[in-house]
């Protein structure tokens, strides 16, 4: 038999590790692919920026073609920050961030039309994570944004090793 003061232990021991796969089991995951304008990419902070400005972030190394962040339910627009080895801005221009937009799905989706250039489209896209959900293909392809587009990404006052930059 099990003392009064075993148990009480065990209830505690049960309900913390329950809370803790209850908080595990709600989040979501983010996945895709990487690129860069250049030879090869460079290692990357990619981000992930909940509408209350919440963020979540990964670090990949020089030449990773892809990426995982997990996340809880919300609304994220994500994007990446290069870093490192091999990345310089051009004098006078703001600092490079590619981007999850209506560029990379057209890339994606119709290669056709990307080697004619017909994607021409940047606006950034919203990913939208339900509990337990996985999105594949948010990939940050798009280099390429407009002032207003980049403008946006810019303006996120980044945490940690994404502001080091």
């Amino acid at each position: 038999m099990y003392s009064r003061r075993k148990w009480a232990g065990g209830r505690f021991v049960l309900a913390t590790a329950l809370a803790g796969l209850s908080g595990a089991a709600l989040a979501g995951v983010i996945t895709g692919g990487l690129a860069f304008p250049g030879e090869t990419i460079p290692a990357l902070t990619v981000v992930a920026v909940e509408q209350s400005g919440k963020q979540f972030s990964v670090e990949t190394k020089p030449g990773q073609r892809s990426y995982r962040l997990d996340v809880p339910q919300g609304s994220y627009i994500v994007f990446a920050v290069p870093h490192g080895e091999g990345v310089s801005d051009e004098p006078g221009q703001p600092p490079l961030r590619g981007a999850y937009s209506k560029f990379s799905t057209c890339v994606m989706n119709a290669p056709d039309k990307a080697e004619k250039g017909e994607c021409t489209e940047h606006d950034l896209l919203t990913v939208e994570v339900a509990a337990k959900e996985v999105h594949k293909r948010i990939d940050l392809y798009d280099w390429y944004l407009p002032d207003a587009e980049k403008g946006r990404l810019l303006a996120i006052q980044l945490d940690g090793k994404a502001a080091r930059r």
